[in-house]
Protein backbone atom coordinates (compact mmCIF):
# COMPACT_ATOMS: atom_id res chain seq x y z
CA UNK A 1 0.00 0.00 0.00
CA UNK A 2 1.16 3.30 -0.55
CA UNK A 3 0.12 7.17 0.63
CA UNK A 4 -2.29 7.09 -2.32
CA UNK A 5 -4.30 4.22 -0.45
CA UNK A 6 -5.12 6.19 2.61
CA UNK A 7 -8.22 7.68 3.46
CA UNK A 8 -7.88 9.52 6.78
CA UNK A 9 -5.06 11.18 8.52
CA UNK A 10 -4.88 10.81 12.31
CA UNK A 11 -2.92 13.68 14.02
CA UNK A 12 -2.51 13.96 17.72
CA UNK A 13 -4.23 17.23 19.35
CA UNK A 14 -0.75 18.11 20.76
CA UNK A 15 1.60 17.74 17.30
CA UNK A 16 -1.39 20.26 16.03
CA UNK A 17 -0.87 22.60 18.92
CA UNK A 18 2.70 22.30 18.04
CA UNK A 19 2.36 23.29 15.04
CA UNK A 20 0.00 26.32 15.54
CA UNK A 21 2.51 27.46 17.85
CA UNK A 22 4.99 27.36 14.84
CA UNK A 23 2.99 28.93 12.17
CA UNK A 24 1.54 32.11 14.64
CA UNK A 25 5.00 32.74 15.78
CA UNK A 26 6.32 33.32 12.44
CA UNK A 27 3.55 35.17 10.82
CA UNK A 28 3.63 37.26 13.85
CA UNK A 29 7.21 38.19 12.33
CA UNK A 30 5.42 38.48 9.14
CA UNK A 31 7.42 35.07 7.47
CA UNK A 32 6.00 31.69 6.97
CA UNK A 33 7.35 28.28 8.22
CA UNK A 34 6.83 24.96 6.68
CA UNK A 35 6.12 22.10 9.91
CA UNK A 36 5.73 18.41 8.38
CA UNK A 37 4.06 15.58 9.85
CA UNK A 38 5.72 11.99 10.04
CA UNK A 39 4.45 8.62 10.85
CA UNK A 40 3.23 5.39 9.86
CA UNK A 41 0.52 4.40 7.79
CA UNK A 42 -1.20 1.28 8.63
CA UNK A 43 -3.78 0.41 5.69
CA UNK A 44 -6.16 2.75 5.18
CA UNK A 45 -4.73 4.88 7.87
CA UNK A 46 -2.02 7.20 8.10
CA UNK A 47 -0.82 7.92 12.11
CA UNK A 48 0.64 11.34 12.17
CA UNK A 49 3.56 10.41 15.20
CA UNK A 50 6.56 13.19 14.43
CA UNK A 51 6.18 17.05 13.63
CA UNK A 52 9.57 18.35 12.17
CA UNK A 53 10.22 21.69 11.52
CA UNK A 54 13.35 21.88 9.29
CA UNK A 55 16.35 24.34 8.98
CA UNK A 56 14.64 26.90 6.38
CA UNK A 57 15.44 30.15 5.65
CA UNK A 58 11.68 32.56 4.93
CA UNK A 59 11.67 35.74 2.37
CA UNK A 60 9.77 38.28 2.18
CA UNK A 61 9.55 39.01 -1.40
CA UNK A 62 7.84 41.91 -3.25
CA UNK A 63 6.00 38.95 -5.11
CA UNK A 64 5.07 37.31 -1.72
CA UNK A 65 6.67 35.16 0.79
CA UNK A 66 8.55 32.15 -0.16
CA UNK A 67 10.38 29.81 1.82
CA UNK A 68 12.92 27.49 1.11
CA UNK A 69 14.61 24.57 2.59
CA UNK A 70 18.22 23.35 1.32
CA UNK A 71 18.85 19.97 -0.23
CA UNK A 72 21.48 19.24 3.16
CA UNK A 73 18.54 19.36 5.52
CA UNK A 74 16.29 17.38 3.28
CA UNK A 75 18.70 14.56 3.43
CA UNK A 76 19.26 15.04 7.41
CA UNK A 77 15.07 14.71 7.47
CA UNK A 78 14.85 11.58 4.95
CA UNK A 79 17.99 9.75 7.05
CA UNK A 80 16.25 10.36 10.36
CA UNK A 81 12.84 9.35 8.36
CA UNK A 82 14.76 6.18 7.08
CA UNK A 83 16.21 5.20 10.76
CA UNK A 84 13.01 6.42 12.73
CA UNK A 85 11.00 4.00 10.14
CA UNK A 86 8.19 6.79 9.49
CA UNK A 87 6.86 8.32 5.99
CA UNK A 88 6.63 12.06 5.05
CA UNK A 89 3.10 12.96 4.65
CA UNK A 90 2.12 16.11 5.89
CA UNK A 91 3.37 19.61 5.10
CA UNK A 92 1.72 22.60 6.65
CA UNK A 93 2.01 26.03 6.38
CA UNK A 94 -0.03 29.19 6.67
CA UNK A 95 -0.59 32.24 4.81
CA UNK A 96 -1.05 35.75 5.70
CA UNK A 97 -4.59 36.15 4.33
CA UNK A 98 -6.60 33.61 2.58
CA UNK A 99 -5.82 29.65 2.13
CA UNK A 100 -4.53 28.19 -1.03
CA UNK A 101 -2.19 26.68 -2.92
CA UNK A 102 -0.24 29.29 -4.44
CA UNK A 103 2.26 28.12 -8.01
CA UNK A 104 5.12 27.99 -5.59
CA UNK A 105 3.24 25.80 -3.33
CA UNK A 106 2.70 23.17 -6.56
CA UNK A 107 5.27 23.28 -7.80
CA UNK A 108 8.11 23.19 -4.78
CA UNK A 109 6.77 21.30 -2.49
CA UNK A 110 8.48 19.43 0.09
CA UNK A 111 5.87 16.39 0.80
CA UNK A 112 6.32 14.93 -3.32
CA UNK A 113 4.93 11.68 -2.67
CA UNK A 114 1.45 10.92 -4.38
CA UNK A 115 -1.14 11.13 -1.72
CA UNK A 116 0.83 13.02 0.30
CA UNK A 117 -1.44 16.28 2.13
CA UNK A 118 -0.42 19.76 1.91
CA UNK A 119 -2.33 21.65 4.57
CA UNK A 120 -2.59 26.22 4.23
CA UNK A 121 -3.92 27.87 7.22
CA UNK A 122 -5.34 31.70 6.71
CA UNK A 123 -4.44 34.59 8.52
CA UNK A 124 -0.88 33.16 9.45
CA UNK A 125 -3.10 30.34 11.69
CA UNK A 126 -4.08 33.09 13.96
CA UNK A 127 -7.44 31.20 14.92
CA UNK A 128 -6.17 28.17 14.58
CA UNK A 129 -5.18 24.99 11.77
CA UNK A 130 -8.63 23.51 11.52
CA UNK A 131 -10.44 26.55 10.90
CA UNK A 132 -13.20 27.63 8.78
CA UNK A 133 -11.05 29.26 5.50
CA UNK A 134 -8.34 26.25 5.71
CA UNK A 135 -7.57 24.56 2.67
CA UNK A 136 -6.16 21.23 1.98
CA UNK A 137 -4.65 19.51 -0.74
CA UNK A 138 -4.06 16.18 -1.97
CA UNK A 139 -1.30 15.51 -4.64
CA UNK A 140 -2.93 12.97 -7.04
CA UNK A 141 -1.73 12.19 -10.54
CA UNK A 142 -2.79 15.33 -12.15
CA UNK A 143 -1.37 17.51 -9.25
CA UNK A 144 -2.84 19.04 -5.86
CA UNK A 145 -6.85 18.68 -5.59
CA UNK A 146 -8.47 20.19 -2.60
CA UNK A 147 -9.89 17.98 -0.54
CA UNK A 148 -12.60 18.77 2.39
CA UNK A 149 -11.45 18.95 6.00
CA UNK A 150 -13.04 15.75 7.44
CA UNK A 151 -9.90 13.72 5.65
CA UNK A 152 -7.94 15.08 9.20
CA UNK A 153 -9.22 13.54 12.29
CA UNK A 154 -7.35 15.22 15.67
CA UNK A 155 -6.92 12.88 18.20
Amino acid sequence: MTLADVHRFQVPYQIVQQTEEKLRHAGSEGYEIFVLWSGRQEGHLFRVQTPHVPKQKSYRLPTGLCVRVEGQELHRLNVWLYEAEEILAVQVHAHPTEAYHSETDDTYPIVATLGGLSIVAPDFCRDGLFVEGTAIYRLESNGWIMKPNDCIEVT
